[in-house]
């Protein structure tokens, strides 16, 4: 009986410093995970009475706070909502509109001369046909004004019609000059 009492008296120190041990490893691992909580929340709201509701639940329930704070919290961090609604919103551009103005990328319309918000050249009126062309174009598609003369050739019938006959070896181009 004597052995089992030494045992018991020299096992209680050992338990009392295991229990020490455990009870520091469990503070500090509490104190990480309301670190890490509030790391976590800082990163997926904005809202700071959300931020101290979810590390307020971390801290004042040790252990049972941290599940809780993983059904409760937001699904994305902010930069991941950023980023999926920078997708959606060039996607929705893909979609909806063709025309954007290289200046200020809001929308325009095929036909506009100036951006209506940052009134930026985006095409111009021909001269000869008063047609809207692009400023990249160096000639009208439309009437063949380049500048100076207008070649119209009429080679070629609208679409849908006959070819009207023509003679073989005429070419059939007529001049007009540019009077302002």
């Amino acid at each position: 009986m004597e052995i089992i009492q030494d045992f018991l008296t020299n096992l209680r120190p050992i338990l009392n410093l295991i229990g020490v041990v455990l009870g520091a490893y469990l503070i500090l691992l509490w104190a990480a995970s309301v670190l890490w909580a509030y790391r976590d929340i800082r990163s997926r709201s904005d809202d700071v009475s959300v931020q101290v509701l979810a590390v307020g639940l971390v801290l004042a329930i040790p252990f049972a706070g941290i599940p809780l704070h993983l059904m409760l919290r937001p699904r994305q961090t902010l930069s991941e909502r950023y980023e999926r609604s920078l997708e959606e919103e060039y996607l929705r551009r893909d979609i909806e509109e063709k025309n954007a103005c290289p200046a200020c990328h809001r929308p325009i319309e095929s036909d506009f001369l100036l951006c209506p918000y940052c009134h930026t050249t985006l095409r111009r009126n021909c001269a000869a046909c008063d047609r809207v062309v692009d400023l990249t174009w160096s000639i009208c598609p439309y009437c063949g004004y380049d500048g100076n003369t207008i070649a119209l050739t009429s080679t070629a019938a609208p679409y849908g019609q006959p070819e009207p006959h023509r003679h073989p070896h005429r070419h059939e181009t007529q001049q007009f000059v540019r009077t302002e």
